[in-house]
This record gives C-alpha cells, structure tokens and sequence, in this order.
C-alpha cells in the first residue's frame, strides 16, 4: 500500500525541520572559555638571560558542550626570543620511570627548575594540585604533589622555536581553571631563555596563547573551536 499524499508531505516537512536544529543542541566536546592569559620575562631589558611566568585562568564548557579529553595551550613568545630547555640541567628518566616513580623520585634535584599550580572542577567541586617543574629530555614536565606528596602524575610542556604547547590530559573530567607557573631566570646555572635584542616601536613586547581541546595526547582530532588571548609587557629600550 503506497503512503497518501497528505501523509508524505508530513514526513518531507519533519525531515526539513529536523535538517534546521541547530547543531549546538548536540552534546559535543570543546573546550570552557579562557578567561585571562598573562605571560612574562623576569626583566624589560633586551638580550638578557631571563625567567618565565605565566597564568591563565578559564571556566568549565557550559553544556551541551562536554570537555575535551586534551587540552593544549601554545603560548607563542615576541620576535627574537631565545627559548633554550635543552640548556637546563636536565633528567633522562623514561616516561615509565616518570610513571612509576614520579619524577620527583626519578630525577636528580638539579633538574627541578620552577614551580606552579594547577586547579579545576571535578564533578561540580574545586580540586587543585601543587606543581614542581623539571627539565626532562629536552622539555619540561609539570609533575603534579598534593600537600607536598607526588601523585606520579603531570603533563609536558615541549619548545619548538620560539613557541611553548603545554599539553593537559583532562580525561573529559577534570575542567582546567588555573594554571600557574614560574621558572627563574639562570634556573640550574643556565642561561635558557633570553629576552628579544630589540624593544618594539610600541614599547612593549607582545605574547600569544591558543587553546585548542584534542581527542589524544599525541594531538588527535581538534575539538571545538580555539581560542586566543594576548599579553604584553613594556620592554627597556634605553
């Protein structure tokens, strides 16, 4: 028996009101919104040896957006920038040595070369972590301690020219809202970053964040849309 007129013009007209539900009604991982991003050298002058802070602050995706299992901040420095972690007294450990043993118990202390905080929202409450920074392999690896304890977990912070990705595991639970960090200038004796040998016309040197939620560590599939924020700092051009 062939369907009615009447009764195929009702199904043409819910298909075509289906195809114009917005697509954000689907529940779909992404990321929260960064909030404030500041970035720092240690010094204003040009061509010193210098250190690093840097803070960022967010807040959880709102739904139906569900939280990215990764997300990675690349924090791009100003033009002329020297970013050197291989130049930091470094820690050899494998990651399943880091694993195993945290870093904490499988580096040398020389190789422990700034600190920080990590905070977030687990399932609706506030959690936080203490974070010691340590120079392994070339890169830098953020090992998480709660009330001075390792919890043999952490996350990589890796250079490429004069960008820095800092790559957070989430596991679609844990949703960033403050990261903090401080690597003090000649950190082991080294002199591993150094400030642009030029102050801009604009007096001020400029640094870059982008967010981006991923599927995997290895970097995956994108998720969501990024995210970008500035920061500058005045520079000495005397």
């Amino acid at each position: 028996m062939r369907p009615c007129p009447a009764f195929r013009r009702i199904v043409l007209l819910a298909c075509a009101a289906a195809a114009f539900i917005p697509a954000a009604a689907h529940a779909a991982p992404g990321l929260g919104q960064a909030t404030s991003f500041q970035a720092s050298f240690t010094t204003g002058q040009e061509g010193a040896s210098s250190g690093l802070a840097i803070e960022t602050t967010g807040r959880p995706p709102e739904p139906p957006t569900t939280l990215a299992p990764v997300v990675r901040q690349t924090v791009t420095f100003p033009a002329g920038t020297r970013l050197r972690l291989g130049a930091l007294p470094q820690c050899a450990a494998s990651d399943a040595d880091l694993a195993a043993l945290g870093a904490q118990g499988a580096c040398p202390a020389a190789s422990r070369v700034g600190t920080g905080r990590a905070e977030g929202i687990l399932n609706g409450a506030p959690v936080g972590f203490d974070l010691a920074v340590y120079a392994v392999r070339g890169n830098l690896f953020f090992a998480a301690e709660q009330g001075g304890v390792p919890l043999k977990r952490g996350f990589w912070g890796v250079a490429k020219g004069r960008r820095l990705a800092l790559t957070v595991p989430t596991g679609g639970q844990i949703a960033p809202t403050l990261f903090r960090t401080s690597i003090p200038a000649g950190a082991g004796g080294a002199t591993w970053l150094r400030t642009p040998h030029e102050c801009p016309g604009s007096g001020a040197w400029r640094f870059a964040s982008t967010f981006q939620g991923l599927s995997a560590l290895d970097g995956g599939t994108r998720l969501g849309e990024p995210q970008r924020l500035r920061a500058t700092l005045r520079c000495d051009d005397d």
